[in-house]
């Protein structure tokens, strides 16, 4: 009986497993400082990743999940995106609307490329 048990948890030890990439879009890894618009007011961010669905940031400004945003991205400038989650400095963005192929590989080839991963 208890083998059917954690064989029902297989998922649960496989959304664990660091090696396991379980997000909707590839992660590229860049290092670009910008700025986010909240609430009227400009907060310093250093971009640390980016996909065609969102983004992930370092700031020393406080954010919450949920939070309602426009990010400055090369060529699509103030872009609008929503705060998913904080953690330790660390945030992670949704865009409102994913970046299409052709603009984000443009977009790219203006950020600088991250050398090594956080």
């Amino acid at each position: 009986m208890s083998s059917s048990i954690f064989a029902n948890l297989r998922h649960v030890l496989r959304s664990r497993d660091p090696a396991i990439d379980q997000r909707r879009a590839k992660r590229d890894l860049v290092d670009m400082v910008s700025h986010i618009m909240a609430n009227g007011r400009s907060h310093s961010v250093r971009i640390i990743n980016i996909s065609m669905l969102g983004l992930m940031c370092r700031s020393d400004s406080v954010f919450m999940s949920g939070d309602r945003i426009s990010i400055w991205l090369p060529i699509l400038q103030d872009y609008p995106a929503e705060v998913r989650w904080t953690e330790d400095g660390r945030i992670g963005m949704e865009f409102f609307e994913p970046i299409t192929p052709k603009i984000y590989d443009a977009m790219l080839t203006l950020i600088p490329p991250r050398r090594t991963a956080w």
